[in-house]
């Protein structure tokens, strides 16, 4: 059986943390997990400690890369402005490539994640089902940044690169606050401790479109997947749980999950009204022994008042991956958040 090593940047966010859980376990792989601040979760993984933003301390972790046959880089760091986000983020790149390509003799392959916001979905509509193929929005976007950027650094190497494009990733962690799953488990055990029905915060409009989430589980698969086929060498692929749903459709089971009534939607902005649970929610931390985490590290509430908006539908085509053999793309999206909400009860970190 070949042996092949994975770098994976940005291991403690969603997506870093459960592609370093899969691939731990699979006898194929040695993982390496890197990033700027040591793992808040156990796995069976070197761990290597890189700040991206300094070339220095990239510099220092040369040697510890030479075995490195694939990356997987999930790394991200937010700005104020799209121009200035652009910069940065194309900088952790940029800062990290050359160093790979001294130390790493068999590099192979480098795997990013995009998502939908390469086809404008942080403007608030785009064309769906989006295609891979689909034109290019407005710049600056970090994700063209950093695809033209490897592009045009492997032409003529031995590495080639795969872009995965995921929509809204669902999956445990608690150290990421732009986390779906997190929010609604944290808003619901807010209602229900207040007494009022967990109403659906968007328009009403949104309550109805059709929409689709990518669980971890199938996004760590995918991304492995990608790192093997050689179909997917300089390629894109959109990656979901595969079913498209409408919040109208889910949300009163959600609440029959949290035993906390639904009533019908009402429109107002999260960012504003529920930061001032703060209070609210360490109390029900105290009162039912939870773990000591604040809702400021638990949830971006301005998160959910983007997605909760989204008043056209907002879905990705599939197929391309599943016609390059990747056929795993058939799950139960409710299934899937009904499934983290248990994980953040088993955890203690909601009750």
């Amino acid at each position: 059986m070949e042996k092949y090593t994975a770098l994976i940047v940005g291991a403690k966010g969603i997506i870093g943390r459960h592609l370093t859980e899969y691939l731990s376990e699979l006898e194929n792989w040695n993982v390496i997990a890197s990033a700027r601040t040591a793992l808040d979760y156990e796995a069976e993984a070197q761990f290597l400690q890189i700040d991206l933003d300094d070339p220095e301390s990239v510099s220092a972790a040369a040697p510890e890369l030479k075995d490195v046959t694939h990356v997987f880089f999930n790394a991200y760091t937010e700005r104020t402005t799209p121009y200035e986000q652009s910069e940065a983020n194309l900088k952790l790149l940029s800062n990290l490539v050359p160093v790979l390509e001294k130390s790493a003799s068999n590099l192979q392959r480098i795997l990013f994640i995009q998502g939908g916001k390469a086809y404008g979905a942080h403007l608030g509509i785009y064309k769906t089902p989006a295609y891979e193929t689909d034109l290019r929005s407005i710049t600056p976007n970090f994700y063209y940044d950093q695809e033209d950027y490897l592009r045009k650094q492997s032409e003529g190497k031995n590495w080639s690169w795969t872009a995965i494009r995921p929509d809204i990733v669902i999956g445990f962690t608690t150290g990421t606050p732009m986390n779906l799953a997190n929010l609604i488990a944290a808003y619901a055990t807010l209602c229900k401790e207040e007494g009022i029905p967990m109403r659906f915060p968007g328009s009403p409009t949104a309550y109805n479109v059709l929409v689709n989430v990518t669980g971890t589980d199938v996004l760590s698969k995918s991304l492995e997947w990608a790192a093997l086929n050689e179909n997917a060498a300089n390629e894109i692929f959109n990656v979901t749980n595969g079913d498209i749903f409408r919040w109208s459709q889910i949300w009163p089971k959600i609440g029959e999950f949290f035993g906390v009534e639904v009533a019908e939607p009402q429109t107002f902005s999260l960012r504003e009204y529920m930061p001032g649970k703060r209070e609210l929610w360490d109390k029900i931390v105290k009162k039912h022994n939870l773990e000591p985490i604040s809702l400021d590290k638990l949830v971006q509430w301005g998160f959910g008042d983007f997605i909760f908006n989204v008043e056209v539908d907002a879905f990705l085509d599939v197929n391309k991956a599943r016609r390059n053999g990747f056929h795993e793309m058939n799950g139960d999206s409710l299934k899937n958040l009904l499934d983290t909400f248990q994980t953040l009860k088993d955890k203690r970190i909601i009750p």
